[in-house]
């Protein structure tokens, strides 16, 4: 590892991918309990070793470093997940209203649907609900990356979700998918 740099360099990646990458995928599949959900945390992880170069002060070993990077990595991936799944239930009433079946749980995470409809948003809604949707972002830190007053943020969400429920209404957007989308960003 290069320890002055403030960017590492692709051999630096690559040596901590092949050294520590199989570790950190163990030390993730035993947290998260899935294979798909570990690789993506592992990724994850190194990314953030990549943004983070210039913040490791070589006190630990690189390992230790992320060790600590992908188990909060995979504390935080449990407990959205769990979030995600006890907003949906607690909403899904409320949020599907009258005359609507209830979707079948394979289409609940459709996120093919919510990119679709973010193609119609101008760049500054479409940036919201990344953050609120992909990212599983607090509205207060969203607010903040965007520039924005969280008034701000909530009104250009509630337009947002107001023309996807339109949508649904009209037959052009799955109703899971609506749930989804509002129970997360709600």
């Amino acid at each position: 590892m290069t320890e002055t740099t403030a960017q590492p360099t692709e051999a630096d990646i690559r040596a901590l991918y092949v050294r520590y990458g199989p570790m950190l995928f163990h030390r993730c599949r035993s947290i998260v309990k899935n294979d798909e959900d570990a690789n993506d945390a592992v990724q994850d992880t190194f990314a953030r070793v990549i943004k983070n170069w210039g913040d490791f002060r070589h006190q630990s070993s690189p390992l230790t470093w992320m060790y600590r990077i992908a188990t909060n990595l995979c504390l935080n991936h449990i407990r959205n997940r769990s979030g995600r799944e006890e907003k949906r239930e607690q909403h899904k009433d409320a949020i599907v209203g009258e005359g609507f079946t209830r979707p079948d749980a394979s289409r609940w995470e459709n996120a093919d649907m919510v990119r679709g409809l973010l193609a119609e948003c101008d760049e500054e809604t479409r940036q919201i609900v990344v953050l609120l949707y992909f990212d599983d972002m607090p509205k207060e830190k969203a607010a903040i990356v965007v520039g924005i007053s969280v008034p701000t943020l909530r009104k250009r969400l509630n337009a947002f979700l107001a023309r996807a429920r339109k949508r649904a209404e009209a037959g052009t957007f799955p109703i899971g998918a609506l749930l989804l989308l509002v129970a997360v960003l709600k």
